[in-house]
């Protein structure tokens, strides 16, 4: 067997993020002198003929994030009076200094020339459609060929890093290299040999050189040194920057031992810079993330750090003039490529002194692939990439509070929408007023309509209103609601939404028929406020959140309501399920005691701010769970996304250490900072909830020794949750692998915006296995123990198996010997098969889920295995047959056709249910299911399939589908549990209780209640052994329970992890074994418990 091995279940994907450097072309959006750039850490790089310019950044102090005294600044999205993020001020304090570095002596004229693109393009929308620079491609290596005479200089960047090298061909003098160093204060050489660059805003080294030249395959190495020189001022561009450069030019070559001239000879300086593409010089913020069916990640944001006017001078520049620009960035599934990166901006309204304040706040996808984003702009048609849109004309202004303050903007919403290549904008407008505007959630329906929401002040007078469910400006701030039509030509609707008090709106969703679902916050009471029909009608006081549903005209409110207690409440972001049921998340510090907190994952509030979250029922008239997600300190949610399932993902922020936030399975256990009151720190956290509100199926940290926010996050067919933010931990400290970018290119005073992906270990295969391993006629079962291994129990007696902790087991017949064998998942080690105490092993990789049958009747099971995103495999006789590319949920094999081997049943996620028989697939349905149950009644086989807010449906080889119930089911088992040979139906329908349908077969088939409490899981279980089933049931903190066909009767009034059944002494009678955690592994036989193990099962 193989040896031990870590546990845990969700994990940041290390492989995602590993995104190389990219050298772009110039084509016209910069310096003709300019030939490639790198943007990258605190520096940006221009290559040109003449030499290499190295701009360094440094960010100014910005205000600081918000304290963990209060509750700050809840989302990027959100608005608060108190903290005044609605203006800008027109200069942002960055600063650069300049250094050249020039090429001695070299050949003059010889640009670098680009080679190994990427397939990776970055697009500049910014002025007239005739001014943008869009498809540019990139590339991972450039050469300067000849420099100097046989010799050529290479750059290329690595997956997180750029370096560069010297290719000197047989014949040539490595003695020629010289490059001249101008603009630093110092360059020196370190004890260890590196080079060091110093100038006021810092510097930069290169590491320890190399050299080597290879022959037959054989790479031998070159002693190599840096050597320091003093040098004329040879070739410069002009007289005045020799003169004005004179004293700080520094130079050095490189001092080559013995080589063998008749071979190349290759220097490399090692590496030079660090680099990345999300995250520059100064401040790069991401505010929301989207991802697509193909798990393509879209990424929107501000960045302070996009290109900048090519520094014609040494020292420091004084021309670059701050300013933001929106950023929109497509990361492939994998995570190890950018496909496409632009940029949308301008310059400011009144002069081209000032970089307009573009930022981008929402991001959604269409099924093409197409992106749609807004945010605000202080930018004005003339220089704002504005093309087809729904106002082409800038509706804001710039002010003075005062003689003596700075110049603060009124913005307008934007929207735009970029093509699936990212090369065009398709279309890009303005949504505004007078007043200030931000665009800040934005949704696109099947029909290609974008829905918009964000905040105005501006009156009816001024802005676009046409129908909408309030035309009319309330005061004091108003969320707004707009919907562009899909050509981006016109607003469908435009109206308001609030009261007499501040309203601002964060986020918006999209359901099928294309209602639109709102979020926001409100200081408006319901005299003013517009509240319908809602989860709460009644203003608490200082801040609620509310949530509100647009019918697909924008006329009129569906519903509109409250979220809120006594004291402040804000509501960060919203998502709907196909069933029309909105999940809402956002921060609280209202206690339970006026917090509507009803079923959830926490009931009690834990600290001063709590993050919420909540569900509300389709006709928005009551909340189906709502509970807190926090710890002793403050924490805060900010996005939220929902899978075909119903579990919700949750993202925020916490200040909370792990000793009472709720951590549970990861990405990381541990709070990154210690706390400091005087400057305490935040991690980022994100979180999955069950269906059902009840509980988390993870949460835990990302982040490092600095403040780390999640500020969105977004969901695909598959359970992989994607979430960007920002950070101030550097990669010394942050889960760098987890990013595109691998180095921290801000600085204390300045973030950098991350990407990450979560993928969750959900093996849908028991923990347990029951079946007769030795052929004695009873039963054993092997129970997975955790970190003490997996043991049988064996009549009376435990024996270990394997000291491994598996991820999932299962027990058949594999060989035919008429014995079971038990096949183990574990999650490093792969899958293996024990026979007759033997270990084999089938599979180096693990599995997500497996099940077993005879599916070509020969007498012995198969094994269906779901690999995850490797497929679904049968596993047949020691060979491996793979079913399918695609990623099962659900799997049961069962003979539907009576006849031959049985057939195997898979939910493939987003591609629906498929039938596997007699070698191909066949669509069954095309949505996926919540869960599958198959049985066999009146000699008709029938799987019964819970399709979530579809209801419950059966299906038979000759009938196709019938619906069985409207309602969705939190489990569905099947057992012959009134003895007439027929197989029952048993679904739990959550807070409905257990119902049991009779007569399956029969059209006249009806349900009867079992029970009014919700159970948390059902086993049937043939108890007296005269072939009828009993259900066995665990009611939570009520008990166990057994269902004898008339009446319940409770076997233990303790609550059980897990409860399972069989025969284990070879009765003929089945027997109960519960897990009851802490209190060890209990057997009820005969009507009495006895304590078989005092550990705990996994």
């Amino acid at each position: 067997m193989p040896a031990p091995e870590g546990s845990g279940n969700s994990k940041v994907d290390t492989d995602y993020g590993k995104i190389p450097v990219y050298f772009i072309i110039n084509q016209g959006q910069m310096d003709d002198q300019v030939a490639y750039y790198v943007q990258g850490k605190d520096k940006s790089l221009y290559f040109t003929a003449d030499g290499v310019t190295i701009a360094l950044t440094k960010a100014a102090a910005i205000k600081a994030a918000p304290s963990e005294s209060g509750p700050g600044k809840i989302n990027p999205s959100l608005y608060e009076k108190n903290v005044s993020p609605l203006k800008h001020p027109s200069v942002n304090g960055t600063e650069r200094w300049v250094v050249k570095l020039d090429f001695v002596g070299a050949a003059k004229g010889v640009k670098p020339v680009g080679e190994d693109e990427t397939g990776a393009v970055v697009s500049y929308f910014k002025g007239k459609p005739k001014d943008w620079k869009t498809g540019l491609p990139t590339y991972s290596k450039i050469v300067y060929r000849d420099l100097w005479p046989g010799i050529d200089l290479v750059y290329q960047g690595t997956i997180n890093r750029l370096k560069y090298e010297f290719i000197v061909r047989p014949g040539a003098d490595p003695a020629r290299i010289r490059l001249a160093c101008r603009g630093a204060d110092s360059l020196s050489v370190d004890d260890a040999g590196r080079l060091n660059v110093v100038t006021p805003l810092g510097g930069f080294q290169d590491d320890i050189p190399d050299a080597y030249q290879e022959k037959e395959g054989k790479r031998t190495h070159v002693s190599l040194a840096y050597e320091l020189a003093e040098t004329s001022l040879g070739r410069y561009p002009d007289s005045q920057d020799r003169s004005q450069n004179q004293e700080s030019c520094r130079a050095y070559s490189f001092r080559v031992g013995d080589y063998n001239p008749e071979l190349p000879l290759i220097l490399d300086p090692a590496i030079l810079v660090y680099c990345g593409f999300i995250g520059g010089s100064a401040r790069d913020q991401a505010s929301a993330i989207a991802a697509d069916a193909l798990g393509n990640a879209y990424l929107t944001g501000t960045t302070w750090s996009a290109e900048s006017t090519f520094p014609a001078s040494t020292g420091p520049d004084l021309t670059f003039n701050g300013g933001t620009d929106a950023f929109i960035a497509k990361v492939n599934p994998a995570g190890s490529a950018l496909i496409y990166c632009g940029y949308i901006g301008g310059d400011s309204i009144e002069s081209l002194t000032y970089s307009g304040f573009d930022h981008g706040y929402g991001i959604a996808v269409d099924s093409a692939g197409n992106a749609y984003a807004t945010g605000s702009t202080s930018s004005s048609e003339a220089t704002f990439p504005v093309t087809v849109g729904p106002d082409l004309t800038y509706n804001g202004s710039r002010h003075w509070p005062d003689k003596t303050s700075q110049a603060f903007y009124d913005d307008d919403a934007f929207v735009a929408k970029i093509n699936a290549s990212g090369t065009a904008l398709v279309y890009c407008g303005y949504i505004g007023g007078a007043g200030m505007e931000r665009g800040v959630g934005i949704a696109v329906d099947a029909g290609g309509n974008a829905l918009v929401s964000g905040y105005t002040d501006s009156t009816e007078a001024t802005f676009p209103i046409t129908v909408g469910p309030d035309v009319t400006y309330n005061g004091g701030g108003d969320a707004f609601v707009a919907k562009v039509n899909a050509t981006g030509t016109a607003l469908s609707y435009c109206g308001y939404a609030g009261g007499s008090g501040y309203d601002s709106a964060s986020g918006i969703a999209v359901d099928a028929p294309g209602n639109g679902y709102l979020i926001g916050s409100t200081e408006s009471s319901q005299t003013t406020f517009p509240v319908l029909a809602g989860p709460g009608l009644t203003y608490r006081g200082n801040s609620d959140a509310f949530v509100a549903k647009i019918d697909v005209s924008g006329i009129s409110l569906a519903y509109c309501g409250y979220i809120g207690g006594y004291n402040e409440d804000y509501g960060a972001a919203i998502a709907v399920d196909r069933s029309g049921s909105a999940y809402l998340v956002g921060s609280t510090t209202s206690f339970e005691n006026s917090f509507p907190a009803t079923v959830g994952p926490d009931l009690t509030l834990n600290g001063f701010s709590d993050a919420f979250v909540a569900k509300v029922k389709p006709a928005g008239t009551a909340l189906l769970f709502c509970g807190y997600i926090g710890g002793f300190r403050n924490d805060y949610g900010y996005g939220i996304a929902v899978d075909g399932s119903g579990n919700a993902y949750v993202a925020g922020k916490t200040f909370s250490v792990e000793s009472s936030f709720p951590v549970r399975e990861g990405p990381d256990l541990t709070f990154n900072n210690p706390f400091n009151p005087a400057s305490p720190v935040s991690d980022s956290f994100v979180a999955r909830v069950n269906s059902i509100g009840t509980g988390l199926i993870y949460c835990g940290y990302i982040g490092g020794l600095d403040n780390d926010s999640c500020n969105g996050i977004a969901v695909d067919g598959y359970g992989n949750a994607y979430v960007t933010g920002t950070t101030r931990s550097n990669e010394a400290t942050f889960p760098v692998a987890v990013g595109p970018d691998l180095s921290f290119n801000g600085s204390s005073l300045a973030d950098d915006a991350f990407v990450a992906k979560i993928t969750y270990w959900e093996s849908w295969s028991p923990k347990q296995a029951v079946g007769d391993f030795d052929g004695d006629g009873r039963q054993e079962v092997a129970v997975d123990f955790g970190a003490t291994g997996t043991w049988i129990w064996d009549g009376g007696s435990w024996s270990v198996l394997t000291g491994l902790d598996p991820e999932g087991m299962l027990a058949a017949d594999v060989n035919g010997d008429g014995f079971d064998e038990i096949v183990l998942s574990f999650r490093a080690a792969g899958i293996w098969i024990v026979v007759g105490g033997v270990g084999h092993g089938l599979s180096a990789a693990s599995a997500e889920g497996m099940v077993a049958g005879d599916v070509d009747a020969d007498g012995a099971a198969e094994v269906a295995v779901d690999f995850g995103q490797s497929g679904l495999w049968l596993f047949d006789g020691g060979t491996w047959l793979q079913l399918s590319g695609a990623n099962a949920e659900h799997i049961v094999i069962v003979n539907l056709d009576g006849s031959g081997g049985a057939e195997i049943v898979g939910d493939l996620g987003p591609m629906g249910l498929w039938l596997w028989t007699a070698g191909a697939w066949s669509e069954l349905a095309g949505t996926d299911v919540d869960g599958l149950a198959s049985g066999n009644t009146g000699g008709t086989p029938y799987l019964v399939g819970d399709f979530w807010g579809l209801g419950m449906w059966l299906w038979t080889a000759g009938g196709g589908w019938v619906q069985l119930s409207g309602a969705a089911a939190d489990s569905v088992i099947t057992a012959d549990i009134d003895g007439n040979g027929d197989d029952e139906i048993v679904g739990d329908f959550g807070i409905l209780g257990p119902w049991r349908l009779d007569n399956v077969a029969d059209n006249g088939a009806s349900w009867t209640r079992l029970a009014w409490d919700n159970p948390e899981l059902m086993v049937p279980a043939d108890i007296d052994g005269g072939g009828v089933n009993k259900i066995v049931a665990d009611f939570g903190s009520l008990g166990i329970w057994l269902w004898t066909g008339s009446v319940w009767a409770q076997l233990r009034d303790s609550n059980p992890d897990y409860i399972w059944a069989g025969d284990f002494d070879g009765d003929g009678r089945d027997e109960v074994m519960a897990d009851l955690g802490a209190a060890g592994l209990w057997l009820w036989n005969d009507g009495a418990w006895s304590i078989i193990s005092s550990s705990n099962p996994d």
